[in-house]
């Protein structure tokens, strides 16, 4: 599987975008095996509204995401998504949304569709034991 991160629903809105080409391709390709993280779409909307889009702007996007992703093709966010994520932004140094990416990537041994070293890498240092362990041992 793999997991899309916030870049590409950003590049897929923004035409002058240099990765807009490619976030099409990874947008209109979601499904079973490549999926929108819930917590890119929150990370979309909070971005969104501190940038000071107006209401009608936030909505016009989400009426167009709603027509281009399938409910199927989100990823949920779980407890333990959120547990793992906690130990990646406090002991690793990863900030808020990218740990909850990598998390997810994490304990679903999914591929980070990214542009996010940060994500890449310690998606890559196959901690998914390590993290469990740790997340299982807090009381």
């Amino acid at each position: 599987m793999e997991i899309v991160d916030t870049v590409y629903l950003i590049a897929y809105l923004r035409p002058s975008d240099p990765l807009h080409t490619k976030a099409v391709e990874i947008i209109e390709s979601l499904g079973n095996h490549r999926k929108v993280s819930q917590a890119s779409l929150i990370e979309l909307d909070l971005l969104m509204k501190s940038r000071g889009f107006t209401i009608d702007e936030r909505l016009k996007t989400w009426t167009l995401l709603e027509k281009i992703i399938p409910i199927e093709a989100i990823e949920p966010v779980s407890p333990q998504d959120f547990a793992i994520a906690v130990i990646l932004a406090e002991k690793h140094g990863l900030d808020y949304f990218d740990a909850l990416i990598a998390a997810q990537c994490i304990t679903r041994n999914a591929k980070p569709l990214t542009t996010d070293k940060e994500i890449i890498k310690i998606v890559s240092k196959g901690l998914k034991e390590e993290l469990s362990k740790e997340w299982k041992t807090i009381p």
